[in-house]
């Protein structure tokens, strides 16, 4: 309140110092006042803060060793503005903290009994609350029951001051509601990313020095926008008013140019970081003008940088702010104009800029992901890609190079719909003009608007033998990602694929005809489209020292036992690990191991370097150490699971990829 006050108190000074209309100034001329472009030029004055002191004249006790204290309360206007009222008051002794939180309740009881039907403004609240006061003060008797000290002369009320709209000033370490919404308006302006929490660090200090940056940069366009300098014209004489006649008010005359003596200053409002009640009348006003000039591409600076901090903040980008207009930028403009009904330019004009920067900024359905994203957005993207088709990548929530590829996939699936839509006279660079799908492996709003609406073929047309195309390699994927198919995905129905889509039918109850009708394709691209069967689950048992491998019963339990394995696990110092393990597979058909120098054939592995395999040989295509032939049913190993050389090829021939293992 500070400056406010200061500047408040130089212009009435400034009025007190013009002469009424109609009469004539005498003496000499004053000396021309500085032109300054302060925030009251860029704002309605009538929505400035404005404080009326209501002063009572009271007797101070002589000689008392007086005490100041006040008590402030907060209002909100139906308009939304935030009020305040602060009496004042000298104490000439000590008051508990009981008796001045009695005398602070009666004050608040009486503020919000006074305003019910007063204006909001800072005169007509001041003078209503001030005449219930002394009319409450007058009535109270002294030692009546439940009143407050006011029977003692100790509490000595000096002053109540009104202010309207009320802004507290704000600064390093003032946290609070006041502070949040600051924080929040600051957010919206782009000059500050995250939450508004609420507390006024560093971080929000250098936000407010931002704007204050930018609040002069706009006091510097009314300097640079003054009328050209004139000569200083001779004042008109004015004629004296009859005696006993009141002059009569006149509009406000159009401004007139500067003259040319008049000294011009710089811009007032001052860089400290320090939020001031006129700072921020004016950042929440309607008047505050949110954008200077257009932005385009190769443009560069802060306010560039708030560009790009707000469109992150709404999710149209993922990219780190680096004040540079670069393609990215151009791209999230784009969609945001698609969201706010603009046209699709590009271009942040100022028009543009201000739907941006405002509270109802339009935000996406939909996010902008990217490569470093994550979370529950890219963990239902990566399932969307995974049933549908597009990538066979595991849903983690972390959009990395696998996911990545997922979306350039599904864009240039995308980008060719497009090109088919498109009429047959386009051809050439006319045609790939028209396309509007980027393949770069970002999800963009627009993107996953399609991505996830009905109107995306989620279920492909049918296919049958002979068929070939983007479809058919969806299918091949999908029913890879299941584990069914296992050859290129090279877009032609062919024998493996029959083989691969009469699985899955038989797997889901359907009938076994190997073509992709309607109602394989519907289970097929679905989240719950059935795993396909593994032939048999491993288990191996440490205290047995046995491997026992179950295929599936009617019931697709896994309960047959069809073969039992003699086995070899670690020693007690190395213990083979247990539990039940998934991504297992074959390995190579000759395995080295340079710590033991030694050989073995048909590795499967089943956790890291832990894998089934046969028993050892000195060198690769050698004969059999027999000690290790000797040791199998007891614990021998270093941690692997040794077996025969027919039980491990056994294994590694007929036990695909991701074959379940359960060592216990």
């Amino acid at each position: 309140m500070k400056r406010l006050r200061a500047l408040l108190s130089a212009l009435l000074l400034a009025a007190l110092a013009v002469p009424a209309a109609g009469f004539a100034a005498t003496g000499n001329a004053p000396a021309q006042q500085p032109w300054q472009a302060d925030i009251l030029k860029l704002m309605d004055p009538g929505d400035a803060p404005k404080s009326t002191q209501v002063h009572f004249e009271q007797a101070l006790p002589e000689g008392a060793q007086l005490q100041r204290r006040s008590y402030s309360q907060e209002l909100v206007s139906s308009k939304g503005d935030t009020l305040n009222v602060e009496f004042r008051f000298a104490l000439a002794s000590d008051m508990g903290e009981g008796q001045w939180t009695t005398v602070t309740n009666w004050l608040k009881s009486l503020v919000l009994g006074a305003v019910q039907n007063v204006q909001a403004d800072s005169e007509s609240l001041a003078n209503v609350i001030a005449d219930r006061y002394r009319a409450q003060r007058a009535a109270a008797q002294p030692g009546e029951t439940g009143l407050p000290a006011w029977a003692s002369a100790d509490l000595i009320l000096e002053d109540i001051v009104a202010t309207v709209p009320y802004y507290p000033e704000l600064t390093i370490d003032v946290n609070g509601a006041a502070t949040q919404r600051l924080q929040q308006r600051l957010i919206e302006l782009g000059y500050l990313d995250g939450r508004a929490d609420g507390y006024f660090g560093e971080k929000t200090k250098a936000a407010v020095m931002q704007l204050e940056e930018y609040v002069r940069a706009l006091e510097q366009d009314v300097i640079d926008a003054r009328p050209e300098p004139t000569a200083t014209p001779t004042p008109a004489p004015t004629a004296t008013p009859a005696p006993n006649t009141i002059p009569l008010a006149l509009d406000d005359p159009e401004p007139e140019p500067v003259p040319a003596d008049a000294p011009l200053e710089a811009p007032v409002t001052p860089v400290d970081g320090v939020a001031d009640a006129l700072l921020q009348a004016y950042v929440f006003s309607d008047d505050f003008k949110a954008a200077r000039t257009d932005l385009k591409a190769g443009d560069e600076g802060d306010a560039v940088h708030r560009v790009q901090t707000r469109l992150a903040g709404l999710g149209y980008s993922v990219d780190a702010p680096d004040g540079t207009y670069g393609g990215g930028t151009a791209r999230a403009i784009r969609v945001f104009q698609h969201y706010s009904g603009l046209d699709e330019t590009g271009i942040a004009d100022v028009a543009t800029q201000a739907k941006l920067f405002s509270a109802d900024a339009a935000k996406p359905d939909n996010a902008m992901l990217a490569l470093g994203s994550s979370g529950d957005e890219v963990s239902r993207l990566q399932r969307r890609l995974r049933v549908l088709g597009f990538a066979s990548i595991a849903v983690d929530g972390g959009y990395g190079a696998s996911t990545k590829a997922g979306v350039e996939t599904l864009q240039r699936y995308m980008r060719e719909l497009e090109g088919d839509a498109l009429p047959a006279s386009a051809t050439g660079d006319g045609a790939q003009a028209q396309l509007t799908v980027e393949v770069n492996g970002v999800a963009d709003p627009l993107l996953l608007d399609d991505f996830y609406s009905d109107g995306f073929p989620a279920i492909p047309a049918d296919m049958s033998t002979g068929s070939e195309g983007r479809d058919v390699v969806r299918l091949q994927r999908r029913l890879n990602c299941l584990e069914y198919y296992t050859g290129t995905l090279d877009g032609q129905y062919g024998g493996g694929t029959v083989k691969a889509v009469t699985a899955f039918q038989r797997r889901s109850g359907l009938p076994e005809t190997g073509a992709a009708d309607r109602a394989t394709l519907a289970a097929l691209f679905d989240e719950s489209a059935k795993k396909a069967l593994k032939p048999y689950v491993l288990k191996v048992s440490t205290a047995d020292q046995r491997v026992y491998v179950y295929a599936p019963d009617g019931n697709d339990e896994y309960t047959d036992l069809v073969r039992t394995m003699k086995c070899s696990t670690s020693r007690k110092a190395t213990p083979t690990p247990t539990g039940t393990f998934t991504e297992t597979g074959p390995g190579a058909r000759w395995h080295f191991f340079k710590k033991f120098n030694c050989w073995a054939q048909y590795a499967y592995y089943i956790e890291g370097d832990i894998m089934f395999h046969s028993v050892l040989y000195n060198q690769k295509n050698g004969k059999v150490t027999q000690s290790s032939v000797n040791h199998l049913g007891s614990r021998a190993s270093h941690g692997c699971v040794r077996l025969s050389v027919e039980d491990a090829k056994w294994i590694w021939e007929n036990c695909p990829s991701n074959t379940k293992v359960i060592v216990y």
